[in-house]
C-alpha cells in the first residue's frame, strides 16, 4: 500500500534524524578514542632522547676525583628552571669540562616545592646507592612533572628505575621504606648552610651562584678557578 505524502514526509524526517544521531553518535566515538591514545601516550615513560654514556660516575658525584674544579648543582625535580638547565646546559658542561677531566659535577637534590620533589629526590638517591643516579636522574627529567600532580608519584618513580639495569627489589624497597629521607634532610640543611634559598643554584670551587646560570657564566667561572 503505497504511503501518503505525510507518512512519506515523517519517514523522511526519522531517517535524518537517525543519519544525524548516527554521525553524531561516529564522532563521539571518534573523539574518545583520540582522547583514549593521548592518556596512554601521556602515561608512558619516554626515555631521554640523547643516550649519554657517563664515564667516572661514583653516586651524585660525575667526573674525575681528582678535577681541580667541583661544581656542585642544588636541584628540584619538579623546578622548571633545573629542567631547562638539564634540557639547555648540562651537556655542554659535561662535554666540555667534566669528561676532559677538568670538573668534577655533583648533583645534590632538594624538596622545595612539596612532596613530589622530595619523593624524586630520594629516589634518585636510592638509583645512586646502585650506582644508576646520572641515568635516573636524566629519566626524571625527561618525564618532566610539577604541581606535585602525580608524575612523580612512587608507582611512576619505580617505573622509571625499570628503565635501567639496576636491582629493582632493592630499588623499590628503598624508595618504599623512605630510606633516603634522612639523608634529603642532611642535604636541605647543607644547602641552607652555604646560602641556597632556591634551585638551580651552584657552587663552583665554593662560590655560590643562583638562577638558571647560562653556560657562558658558568664557564667563566670555572675557568676562573682553573686559573685560565
Amino acid at each position: 500500500m503505497q504511503k501518503s505524502k505525510r507518512e512519506q514526509r515523517l519517514e523522511k524526517k526519522r531517517l535524518e534524524k537517525r543519519s544525524s544521531q548516527m554521525k553524531w553518535l561516529a564522532i563521539v566515538v571518534v573523539v574518545a578514542v583520540g582522547l583514549t591514545a593521548l592518556f596512554i601516550i601521556a602515561g608512558q615513560v619516554r626515555e631521554p632522547s640523547v643516550d649519554h654514556t657517563y664515564t667516572q660516575k661514583n653516586g651524585t658525584l660525575l667526573g674525575s676525583p681528582n678535577a681541580p674544579v667541583l661544581v656542585v648543582e642544588y636541584g628540584d625535580f619538579q623546578c622548571s628552571f633545573c629542567r631547562n638547565f638539564y634540557a639547555t646546559t648540562e651537556t655542554q658542561l659535561i662535554t666540555t669540562y667534566v669528561d676532559p677531566g677538568e670538573v668534577l659535577f655533583e648533583y645534590r637534590p632538594l624538596d622545595f616545592l612539596g612532596p613530589e620533589s622530595a619523593l624524586s629526590a630520594e629516589a634518585s638517591l636510592c638509583a645512586a646507592d646502585q650506582n644508576f643516579f646520572r641515568e635516573y636522574h636524566d629519566i626524571v627529567f625527561t618525564n618532566y612533572s610539577t604541581g606535585n600532580s602525580g608524575g612523580y608519584s612512587e608507582t611512576k618513580l619505580i617505573e622509571f628505575a625499570a628503565l635501567l639495569d639496576l636491582d629493582q627489589a632493592a630499588f623499590d624497597a628503598c624508595l618504599g621504606n623512605g630510606e633516603k629521607s634522612e639523608m634529603l634532610t642532611q642535604l636541605r640543611g647543607d644547602a641552607a648552610a652555604v646560602g641556597v634559598t632556591g634551585t638551580p643554584s651552584f657552587l663552583v670551587n665554593g662560590k655560590l651562584m643562583g638562577g638558571n646560570v647560562p653556560f657562558d657564566t658558568l664557564s667563566a667561572e670555572i675557568e676562573a678557578a682553573l686559573g685560565n
